[in-house]
């Protein structure tokens, strides 16, 4: 078979009688990697938007969780400045407790001394009547 001098300077003709400088087996191979490489990185694409989407849904969640834990935090700083106040308003209470008993106990020596004075000044005048 006689070699066409155009295939030999490089030169071919497509399905559509136009000149080309590759062949056409691997012109179809170059335009079916062409596609290949388009849908590949349509694909790659979409890929990179549903990680965009989830990492946006990551940090929400993170943000969501933060918010929580910093909510608990306070919460539990609450509960302890609370059980505090109520520690010390108990304390001060067994003060005033304390005091009060001081109070009633002098109270009770001082009812006891003026009742005994009473008694000392009753007896007295009794005294001074019968003497009369």
């Amino acid at each position: 078979m006689a070699k066409d001098p155009l295939a030999e300077a490089g030169l071919h003709f497509d399905e559509l009688n136009k000149l080309r400088v590759l062949e056409p087996e691997a012109a179809q191979k170059t335009a079916g990697l062409k596609e290949e490489c388009k849908e590949f990185v349509d694909k790659i694409g979409h890929f990179q938007r549903i990680v965009g989407d989830l990492i946006e849904l990551v940090d929400a969640l993170a943000k969501e969780a933060e918010l929580e834990k910093m909510k608990a935090i306070g919460a539990r700083n609450l509960l302890k400045s609370v059980a505090k106040q109520r520690e010390s308003q108990q304390q001060q209470l067994h003060a005033l407790i304390a005091e009060k008993k001081m109070q009633l106990e002098r109270y009770r020596i001082e009812y006891d001394a003026l009742s005994k004075v009473e008694a000392e000044q009753s007896e007295f005048i009794d005294q001074f009547i019968l003497q009369k």
